[in-house]
C-alpha cells in the first residue's frame, strides 16, 4: 500500500507526463497506430490517473470523477489553441470512461469484499 505523500508524489508525476505526451507533436509515421488508437490512450492513460489519483486524495467517487473531467476538459481546450493538434468530444468521452471504469471497478471490489465479509461474521 503507498503512503499518500508517495501516492501524491506518483500521481504528480504522471500528471505532468500524461500532460506532455498529450500536448506535445507527434508525427503519424512515428509510432505504429490502428484505428481509434488515441482513444485507447485517452481511456489507459485516464484509467492509471484514477488509480493513482484514488491513492493520493481519498474524496468521494463523484467528485475524483468531476475533477479527473475537468482535467481532460482542459486538456482538450488547450490542444484547440496548438496548431498541431486537434481536439475531440470522443477523446474526453474516453477519458470520463477511463476514469470511470477504474472507479466502478473499485466499487464492484469493495462491494464483492464488503458482501463476503458479511457472509461470513453471519
Amino acid at each position: 500500500m503507498l503512503s499518500k505523500n508517495w501516492a501524491r508524489v506518483l500521481f504528480l508525476v504522471l500528471l505532468v507526463a500524461v500532460t506532455a505526451i498529450f500536448l506535445m507533436q507527434v508525427s503519424s509515421g512515428d509510432l505504429p497506430r490502428f484505428q481509434h488508437m488515441d482513444k485507447v490512450v485517452h481511456f489507459g492513460a485516464f484509467f492509471v490517473l484514477a488509480w493513482a489519483f484514488h491513492h493520493a486524495f481519498p474524496i468521494p467517487i463523484w467528485l475524483a470523477l468531476l475533477v479527473l473531467t475537468g482535467y481532460g476538459l482542459l486538456i482538450e481546450y488547450i490542444q484547440v489553441l496548438l496548431p498541431y493538434r486537434s481536439s475531440s468530444w470522443a477523446d474526453l468521452a474516453a477519458d470520463a470512461a477511463g476514469a470511470a471504469s477504474f472507479y466502478f471497478i473499485t466499487w464492484w471490489r469493495f462491494m464483492r469484499h464488503r458482501k463476503r465479509r458479511t457472509k461470513t461474521s453471519s
